[in-house]
């Protein structure tokens, strides 16, 4: 089981580690908090999936990224891991996906650490896309989607999913601290 405050803290802290690692040229990502029990998988052909664990003693929060494979964000891509955009396929690819992931979940890990002391994260896979349409296999008691945009057109939706222990309570609350201010728009809750 898992409280409401439990659910809002691990949103909010996902949704301020996307924020403080997407920033373009000192310009915050555009994000939108879409909550729901049974996220829709894009169903686009040119994606990718990165997925990660965080889990403690009483819960795992599975998050998949699935990334576009368009210009736009391989541009992006290519930019925040400063590498040329031509060398950005295959192993070179899933690598720098892997990083990028890697900053925004480790941001998020030590933020969960104040609360969760004993946690700990996977290494990131990429997986094929068609994943996500087992998620209920998880047994999730909470899943979210985050669609973030960076810029004209780079972007990629974040689905995490959480797990408790059996029997466990998950009920915990975290210190805020403001989110930086969206570049175009606001963060909305559906």
């Amino acid at each position: 089981m898992i409280s409401a405050r439990a659910v809002d803290a691990i949103d909010w802290l996902f949704e301020k580690a996307v924020s403080e690692h997407c920033c373009r040229e000192g310009q915050p990502p555009s994000v939108i908090a879409i909550r729901h029990e049974r996220p829709a998988p894009v169903e686009q052909t040119n994606r990718h999936v990165v997925a990660i664990n965080i889990s403690s003693y009483l819960f795992r929060i599975t998050l998949f990224f699935n990334f576009s494979t368009d210009r736009e964000s391989i541009a992006y891509l290519a930019r925040l891991s400063r590498c040329n955009e031509d060398s950005l396929e295959g192993q070179t690819l899933f690598d720098a996906y892997a990083e990028f992931v890697n900053m925004i979940c480790g941001a998020a890990n030590r933020d969960l650490h104040a609360s969760f002391p004993h946690t700990g994260m996977s290494t990131p896979t990429v997986l094929d896309k068609a994943c996500l349409h087992y998620l209920p296999l998880l047994k999730p008691v909470h899943v979210s989607q985050i669609e973030v945009g960076i810029g004209a057109g780079a972007g990629f939706l974040l689905t995490l999913c959480v797990c408790t222990a059996k029997e466990a309570r998950l009920d915990f609350d975290l210190e805020r601290t403001a989110l930086p201010e969206p570049s175009s728009g606001e963060i909305e809750f559906f």
